[in-house]
């Protein structure tokens, strides 16, 4: 007979607990708590066979406490009793979430019961820190945070000696968090790998090994059971995520964790089930609305509903919507689109929810650049405090009053200026910055340039005997002066020459090969030599004339004497006298008195 103790637990998904108890001999010797976050001693039972495992729900308020004080070999949970109190459970009359704000320390989560407990529970790989109201912890992080038989594995201890350690037929003992292999009494070989056993063939053989009561046949633990050996004996569990009887069959649950579950589900009892009804009652109170967001129900009334959502909505109207203390102090309060809107009254400022007062007394108040009028700070510039055209400057709260640079006046009443446009001044003064001035007194003209002041206008020039841009500056004449620019025609050539007077000008000439008016234009000529023209015509001064008439010296007289006839051939004047006419044809022929006839010619030019 073995004196068992149960444990009750109360899952945070509602269901039957996953614990196990494993009491021997007239008390216990450890205690081993999974699952669920809140236990309570319960019922002493006995049995002749195996451990029983027991889940029976106890709602009853209690102060938090640990069912154990001390850290257990391998616990997957440390679980601790305690209730919040949500004014009368599931039917109560305030129905706040008792999971908002969670009540549970770091590394746990809140979940709430059916019947609208909060419960605190560690997350996997995690046991209380004292309580899971301060916060879960690892089970360890080194090897001395576990008793000296076991080691940390995965932030948890976990027993040394466990099947595998050592090898086949061998003792395990622990010592120092590691394990001790040794061959058994009469048995030889490597401890770590198999030992055989050492006797004479006429020794008794020694009784049979000892063998892992988990692997024994058949199998002592149902399907998908975990099993594991306490004192020689198989203790069977269904794993995390699992539920029904170890000792016949395990089955996966729907979930774990929210979120393995749609985000408008949470995950209760391993399984997902609508955060807002219980039971197939309502969460929230009457009317109100009831919505999932990411696994968490949250409870409102609908539009145009007030009240408190987790007892009871109702409509509402205007007086509801700007109730007394809806708005701050010194203000207004209206309703628009079935929500009251706060604004602060006339001549007021502030947050209109929290109250309303005066933007100022005095004008110290109001910084250096503004001034203190009827409650408000305001640019005292804005109120037309001065004269016409006048600057205002705000000092200490008050208006300061000035005439802008060159106008004249009292900033106060006028400002004004001497003109506006530059008829208001005499012919040689201009408007300038509202002031007739004489515009060659502000140096509009460059170096050496001469300036006078005519119809209100500057205007520069360079002196007669100097060049340059009078804007910029002038200078002496030089000869290069006097052909840039150049003064001719097109095509002309400049050169320096001198006039009558024998002052340098410059003197404008044709190009070789060209004629015309240098002064305007000159242009290629018609030849350059006497062939390049008809045989009756030659070359003259880059034309083609008669050479009769023509001569180098470009008079129009004829080259033959008077009363002789000219003739050209092969471009050159032959004179000859006519008939009835002696003499030489080049000075002049006259009659002859014997009347005979004849004719003399002579060649007087030729041309090739």
């Amino acid at each position: 007979m073995r004196l068992l103790v149960a444990v009750v637990a109360v899952l945070v998904s509602g269901t039957a607990a996953q614990c196990f108890c494993c009491l021997q001999g007239k008390g216990a010797r450890s205690v081993q708590h999974f699952g669920a976050p809140t236990w309570t001693l319960a019922a002493v039972f006995t049995s002749t066979s195996v451990d029983l495992i027991i889940a029976l729900p106890d709602y009853a308020s209690a102060p938090l406490r640990p069912i154990a004080p001390y850290r257990y070999s391998s616990p997957e949970r440390v679980v601790y009793q305690g209730r919040i109190s949500t004014g009368g459970g599931f039917g109560g009359s305030s129905r706040t979430n008792p999971c908002s704000p969670t009540p549970c320390g770091p590394n746990t989560r809140c979940e709430v019961n059916q019947k609208g407990i909060a419960q605190c529970r560690c997350l996997a790989n995690y046991v209380p820190k004292g309580n899971t109201i301060v916060g879960c912890e690892p089970q360890c992080t080194i090897d001395d945070d576990c008793p000296d038989d076991h080691r940390c594995q995965g932030q948890q201890c976990v027993k040394v000696c466990q099947t595998g350690a050592c090898g086949a037929y061998a003792d395990c003992s622990a010592r120092n968090h590691r394990a001790d292999c040794k061959c058994p009494k009469n048995y030889i070989g490597d401890p770590h790998t198999r030992c055989t056993l050492d006797e004479p063939e006429d020794r008794v053989r020694a009784p049979a090994p000892y063998t892992n009561p988990c692997e024994r046949f058949p199998a002592p633990c149902g399907t998908e059971a975990n099993c594991r050996e306490e004192g020689d004996r198989p203790v069977c569990s269904c794993p995390l995520g699992y539920e029904g009887n170890p000792l016949e069959r395990c089955i996966k649950g729907e979930c774990l964790e929210n979120n393995e579950c749609p985000k408008h589900r949470v995950c209760q009892g391993l399984k997902c089930v609508d955060p807002c009804t219980y039971n197939d009652r309502p969460l929230c109170g009457r009317n109100a609305e009831c919505k999932t967001k990411n696994h968490q129900p949250i409870c409102s009334c609908p539009e145009r509903y007030i009240g408190d959502p987790f007892n009871s909505c109702r409509i509402r109207d205007d007086a509801d919507i700007c109730a007394p203390n809806t708005c701050g102090r010194n203000t207004d309060c209206k309703v628009r689109n079935d929500r009251a809107v706060c604004s602060c009254i006339g001549n007021y400022i502030g947050d209109p929810l929290t109250g309303c007062q005066p933007e100022c007394s005095s004008d110290s108040e109001c910084g250096p650049s503004r001034g203190c009028r009827d409650n408000i700070c305001v640019n005292p510039c804005a109120y037309d405090a001065c004269g016409e055209n006048a600057y205002c400057d705000v000092k200490n709260g008050r208006a300061v009053c000035s005439c802008p640079e060159h106008y004249q006046g009292d900033g106060y009443s006028r400002c004004y200026a001497e003109c506006t446009k530059h008829s208001d001044c005499s012919s040689n003064k201009g408007c300038i910055k509202f002031r007739c001035v004489n515009p060659c007194t502000l140096g509009p003209c460059g170096v050496q340039a001469d300036c006078n002041a005519a119809n209100h206008t500057a205007i520069c020039s360079c002196p007669k005997t100097h060049t340059g841009d009078p804007f910029e500056a002038c200078r002496p004449f030089s000869d290069a002066d006097y052909c840039t620019p150049n003064p001719c025609g097109t095509n002309a050539d400049c050169q320096v020459g001198f006039d009558r007077s024998g002052e340098k000008r410059p003197v404008c000439t044709c190009p070789s090969g060209y004629i015309g008016n240098p002064k305007y234009s000159c242009n290629p000529g018609e030849c350059t030599q006497s062939n390049e023209c008809p045989k009756n015509r030659a070359c003259y001064m880059f034309q083609c004339m008669n050479p009769c008439y023509y001569s180098h010296t470009m008079d129009r007289e004829s080259v033959c004497g008077e009363n002789a006839d000219c003739y050209v051939e092969n471009h050159a004047p032959t004179c000859s006298c006519p008939p009835g006419y002696i003499g030489d044809p080049t000075r002049g022929c006259s009659i002859d008195d014997r009347r005979r006839s004849g004719s003399n010619r002579y060649n007087v030019g030729y041309s090739k």
